[in-house]
């Protein structure tokens, strides 16, 4: 496998990564050096392995307290000899362990692009990686990250994502009382919590990605922890103001010394899936005071130093909005996050850029029951995996995986990715399934966006309620007449042809303070106005807006003439949909499609057209979301059309193979 990557000024190298690897062995050596063991100024430490052919393997040394450590993988089995040098000198002190022997093989190796289909990721032996999990970034009362991590394991979770913060010690520059860490060297405490992370992963067999720094440490404005932050200048530090951090000479040489202990240390572990060098970098200062090029060319130096000192060739990225090209111009694959209401159409609907891997690194339900929350998990990962995603989309609130019972929406998650192979159907295309049911049913659906310019808002239903439409419908419906009106604020308009008189339903989550006004208009008649007054802060209204419509073409336009803004949370038609709804991905012979009965509706009899897959007899595997059973059959697939079948369950997921 051909990995291109950056390195010094911008040279593009093509290194190869091998198909296989054996180890790990490390070597020991119990000797202390003057000076700053944590900075290769002044102790670059690092060792040579000779093995059975080719030429002295070279690895980067860490200190551990005691003395220097270095971990060997290597594509050539055999017993090696480790010598130590420092600053370029070889030392005389011997590895207490002798000998190393590497000739267990690692399994997999490590994961990379992969090359031949640049949506998706692979082992370097070929094995496809579709990561499917959830967030873990630090410790919360629940059980502790490790007992998390274990468990994760045994219910198919395959990803996690864990941050180096400080207020659960694991930022090495931010020690948490332990004054007797010396200015410039990293917090040991720190250091070996993430090794027993790191171990914990690869005995769980969780792949995560390593957070080097996150957003609220150099940010005065969003979770801020700069006031408290050491290195700033208030607190005794160096950085004077917390957007110099991408610019400091020591800010980033600091930087870089936690980087490479970071590969030193834990580099060697195929559980470290990549270094995210930030969390959300679009909320620092830096950001805010108009400095996105010092940002983007942060992030292009370190990428490239990591690259120049990790021998196996990590993925890195970061996580931030997707529009800022730059920033990912160094990075391995796209991660952004989201919180929409509308989660489905805003997993679903995203713009996929198609030049490198993509997939959402973090998402939260609007709310946080469990049905919503366990709606919202399950609308994500199937929107993710029926668009064609990298990987699943992946929950942030670990904390309440355990308390709301979510483990199992996960190992059935697992499952499917498990049973339908999706990890080598790299390309499958996203479906525009449609579901006739006997009986009607009412039509909900929410915006897909939240605080954005609108760029949809005309909806012929049911046909353009489609992820990639309602994707583009914030949930912040601003005033045509207010502060924001230049964010596209226009009516929202819903066309339904209605076979008998129905009602419109508009549930809203919250109101401006400065309040605001709707109008709600059928076939240009002014219908209703509900105003909204001023309240001291945003506050939520009481009971849904509902507005009765006629049989026949009927177009509804609602209107925001207050204030500002209000929160969209869900449009509601009575009669006007099925009493089904499908989403899916496929190609001519195999196909995925997960069909949810309505709310209030049970067992529902219809048909599913606009399937991918032809003529013929295919394996239907099905899995019970709510049950997790499992069972399989045949049935015949005519003119792109699934024959008129019973739904067996509220939310099932339908796996077709084409039958040999």
């Amino acid at each position: 496998m051909l990995i291109t990557f950056l390195v010094g000024a911008g040279l593009r190298l093509t290194q190869s990564t091998p198909a296989s690897w054996f180890g790990p062995a490390q070597a020991t050596f119990q000797v202390q050096f003057g000076g700053n063991p944590f900075d290769p100024d002044e102790n670059d430490v690092r060792v040579q392995f000779t093995g059975p052919s080719g030429p002295p393997i070279e690895r980067l040394a860490y200190f551990d307290g005691a003395g220097y450590k270095a971990i060997l993988v290597t594509p050539i089995k055999g017993l090696y000899k480790a010598v130590l040098y420092r600053n370029g000198k070889k030392m005389l002190e011997e590895p207490q362990e002798g000998l190393l022997d590497l000739t267990r093989p690692l399994e997999h190796g490590f994961v990379h692009p992969d090359p031949a289909h640049k949506n998706r990721f692979r082992w370097d032996d070929g094995t496809p990686y579709y990561p499917i999990g959830f967030n873990l970034g630090w410790q919360g009362a629940g059980p502790t990250m490790l007992d998390q991590l274990a468990k994760m394991g045994q219910n198919g979770i395959n990803w996690s994502r864990i941050w180096s913060n400080h207020w659960d010690g694991k930022n090495p520059w931010w020690p948490q009382d332990d004054p007797k860490v010396p200015s410039g060297e990293l917090w040991p405490k720190a250091l070996d919590k993430w090794q027993g992370l790191v171990d914990q992963a690869e005995r769980s067999g969780v792949d995560f990605q390593f957070v080097l720094f996150h957003h609220g440490a150099f940010s005065s404005k969003v979770n801020p922890n700069w006031p408290d932050q050491p290195w700033n200048a208030a607190k005794g530090g160096f950085l004077k103001d917390a957007g110099d951090f991408f610019t400091d000479t020591e800010a980033k040489r600091r930087s870089k010394m936690w980087l490479r202990y970071a590969v030193a240390r834990y580099g060697a572990s195929p559980s470290v899936l990549a270094w995210e060098l930030f969390n959300e970098v679009e909320w620092v200062d830096a950001r805010y005071e108009n400095r996105w090029p010092d940002i983007e060319t942060w992030h292009k130096e370190m990428a490239d130093y990591i690259r120049t000192i990790d021998p196996y060739h990590h993925m890195i990225t970061t996580s931030s909005a997707t529009e800022r090209s730059a920033l990912y111009a160094a990075m391995d694959y796209y991660q952004p996050h989201t919180y929409p209401v509308d989660l489905a159409s805003a997993v679903g609907g995203a713009v996929v850029p198609t030049d490198k891997p993509f997939f959402f690194g973090e998402f939260g339900p609007a709310e946080s029951n469990r049905p919503a929350v366990q709606s919202g998990i399950r609308d994500a990962i199937y929107a993710a995996l029926t668009a064609n995603h990298a990987g699943s989309a992946m929950y942030w609130s670990w904390d309440q995986v355990e308390p709301l019972n979510l483990y199992p929406d996960f190992k059935n998650a697992s499952e499917v990715i498990h049973l339908s192979e999706i990890a080598k159907h790299p390309n499958a295309r996203q479906l525009k399934l449609k579901v006739e049911t006997l009986e009607a049913g009412d039509l909900t659906f929410s915006p897909g966006a939240g605080w954005n310019p609108m760029e949809h808002s005309t909806f012929a239903i049911p046909d353009d309620l489609t992820p990639a439409n309602l994707s583009k419908l914030p949930s912040f419906f601003q005033s045509m007449e207010g502060g924001h009106k230049d964010m596209n604020a226009g009516p929202i308009t819903l066309k339904v042809n209605a076979k008998q008189p129905g009602k419109l339903s508009i549930a809203l989550a919250e109101i401006a303070a400065s309040g605001a006004e709707l109008r709600i208009f059928v076939n240009d008649k002014l219908s209703k106005t509900v105003p909204f007054p001023s309240q001291a802060k945003d506050y939520q209204p009481s009971g849904a807006i509902e507005v009765p419509y006629p049989a026949g073409s009927v177009v509804l336009r609602i209107e925001n003439h207050g204030a500002d803004w209000v929160r969209l949370n869900s449009f509601t038609l009575t009669n006007a949909g099925s009493q089904a709804k499908a989403m899916g991905t496929g190609e001519s012979d195999w196909m995925i499609i997960r069909l949810t009965a309505t709310s209030g509706t049970a067992n529902p009899t219809g048909t599913v057209t606009g399937l991918s897959i032809g003529d013929g007899t295919y394996n239907l595997t099905r899995l019970d979301l709510e049950s997790g059973d499992v069972s399989n059959s045949t049935v015949q697939v005519q003119n792109f059309a699934l024959p008129s079948m019973k739904l067996q369950g509220k939310d099932q997921v339908l796996i077709f193979k084409r039958k040999l």
